[in-house]
């Protein structure tokens, strides 16, 4: 936002900048934001790969530069996916189970609440969805959750497959998701994860269950399409 004008050089000054602004539109805070972000963080990956190299480190040493090296990857994907232009699904399904466990897996190293994670049925199964926005949307029920459940709570996710539709139940054992009321997904995570469900065809469901407990129900309809190109990318 432009300051507010002192005097006449002031408004001189904020009149020239409107001009430039209308012939070069600011991009959103957002997108700004994003662009800022990429070389710090490609700066993060190139380190921890540099010092992956190191074989003289240990062992635990090593794990957790893989786990930042793969965190310092999806912060990228994230950004790209800020930048990127109009959504374009991919032409084949992405592999669920595996984009549930990596994101669990992911949640799992920056939260204190015990995420388990059940995936009784192991079938392969695929939905359309741009595999980087479908994980951000679980990745931001997850982090409510975790939230919502406190240090020494637990969130439970389920998935399954309901005929032609792959079922994501998130369920922890606070009191829910702050001032969230049951059925309104009103903060701003929830709102994102409920747009990007919809541009796939997929909806999400909020409720409590009889315990008080917050049940989050995501639904992706499953592709018939095949083999995954790429998995869980």
């Amino acid at each position: 936002m432009a300051p507010e004008s002192t005097g006449q050089a002031a408004t001189s000054v904020s009149t020239a900048r409107g001009n430039t602004n209308d012939a070069h539109p600011r991009p959103g805070t957002v997108q700004q934001a994003a662009h800022d972000l990429r070389q710090p963080i490609a700066t993060v990956l190139a380190l921890a790969s540099a010092a992956l190299a190191d074989e003289l480190a240990p062992e635990r040493i090593q794990h957790r530069l893989e786990q930042i090296a793969a965190e310092a990857r999806w912060l990228s994907k994230i950004i790209q996916d800020m930048l990127a232009e109009p959504l374009v699904l991919p032409a084949a399904g992405v592999d669920i189970l595996a984009l549930v466990r990596e994101t669990v897996r992911s949640q799992q190293l920056a939260c204190e609440p015990q995420i388990v994670l059940q995936q009784p049925d192991q079938t392969p199964r695929y939905v359309m969805v741009d595999s980087t926005r479908t994980r951000r949307a679980l990745a931001n029920v997850l982090a409510n959750a975790t939230r919502a459940a406190g240090p020494d709570g637990r969130v439970t996710l389920t998935e399954w497959a309901d005929g032609n539709t792959e079922i994501i139940e998130i369920v922890d054992d606070g009191p829910g998701f702050g001032s969230i009321a049951a059925g309104h997904g009103t903060g701003i995570g929830l709102q994102i994860t409920g747009q990007i469900l919809a541009e796939c065809g997929g909806r999400m469901e909020i409720g409590r269950l009889g315990s008080g407990h917050t049940l989050v129900r995501l639904r992706l309809p499953i592709t018939t399409h095949g083999r995954a190109a790429g998995g869980a990318r």
